[in-house]
């Protein structure tokens, strides 16, 4: 009589434990499912620049990436080329006259050259990229640039981007 009631207390511990861990699993299926443990999700789009060097208010939109940037480096460059290079590609080598081309490559050309101590509003059309939201892209931008002439003669990093399409 005794053992009929110890095996039903037994039953129902293992009943109650087991419902509560069917719904434990069942709530982490359904966060793993929104991407709530994806790494991507903690990601934000930030633009650090190199010393001497302007990366700011960084944009991810509709596959293109818009920055506002700029050199304070004393010296003022002529036929400038932005360029940004995902961190799969591989950078313009020294003496570039023209930006790496490939998916997730862009190239912005600045106009009247960058004086040191300005800035431009850079749009980077990126080939290649989704525009779904939550897309994450990392590179670097460049610039080519001459300090005096008209040919690019020098390449620069002088910013490195981590991008989430919004």
């Amino acid at each position: 009589m005794f053992g009929n009631k110890k095996g039903q207390s037994a039953m129902e511990y293992l009943m109650t434990y087991g419902w509560a861990i069917l719904i434990i699993a069942i709530v982490l299926a359904a966060l793993f499912s929104l991407g709530v443990f994806s790494s991507t999700s903690f990601t934000g789009t930030t633009c650090v620049a190199s010393s001497g060097y302007l990366c700011s208010n960084p944009i991810l939109h509709g596959g293109a990436f818009g920055a506002t940037i700029g050199q304070a480096t004393g010296t003022s460059w002529t036929a400038t080329i932005l360029c940004f290079v995902p961190s799969s590609a591989t950078p313009p080598a020294s003496g570039a006259t023209s930006c790496p081309t490939g998916t997730g490559t862009g190239s912005y050309t600045v106009t009247n050259g960058l004086a040191s101590g300005q800035s431009v509003q850079a749009s980077f059309a990126l080939s290649g990229i989704s525009n779904t939201a939550g897309t994450v892209v990392t590179g670097s931008v460049w610039a080519l640039y001459a300090t005096s002439g008209s040919t690019p003669t020098y390449s620069t990093q002088i910013a490195t981007a981590t991008l989430k399409e919004v």
